[in-house]
């Protein structure tokens, strides 16, 4: 009687231990992932604030304003998108409904932002960098919700 609650005891302390070791290499692989997302946000910011200077013509600033936007907006895809396929199915709809309630306010805010330039050489480049700057809070806020 005396081994069988020996081995009993053992088969209950290696389990212990693989779902401990399971459970702590889950908390890295999250913290990992949080950090991934910060590395490649802050690249991408090193890149544009040493591309786009705005010291051009209006012309160019407008263009960049543009472009810089796009990168972002590629940005914020690809970690949205990421992060959408790892939640489960009641969260994702409540990011997805987050996410549409945040464009509308986006686009709304760009607008307003500009509505002094209207009609003006400046009312891409203003709108442009409205959106920029939103899209990378936005990146922010979802790593720290999500990520």
């Amino acid at each position: 009687m005396k081994m069988k609650s020996h081995k009993v005891l053992s088969i209950i302390l290696v389990m212990a231990v693989v779902f401990t070791g399971i459970n702590f290499s889950a908390v890295k692989t999250y913290a990992g992932t949080k950090s991934s997302y910060m590395k490649s946000y802050n690249k991408l910011d090193k890149k544009c604030k040493k591309k786009f200077t705005y010291s051009g013509s209006q012309y160019e600033m407008n263009k960049d304003s543009g472009e810089e936007y796009k990168l972002w907006d590629k940005e914020l895809n690809k970690d949205y998108n990421k992060i959408k396929k790892a939640l489960p199915n009641n969260k994702v709809k409540k990011l997805v409904a987050s996410e549409l309630k945040w464009i509308k306010k986006r686009d709304k805010t760009a607008k307003k932002a500009a509505s002094g330039w209207k009609g003006g050489s400046g009312y891409t480049m203003i709108y442009n960098l409205s959106l920029t700057k939103q899209t990378k809070s936005r990146i922010k806020w979802l790593i720290k919700n999500y990520a």
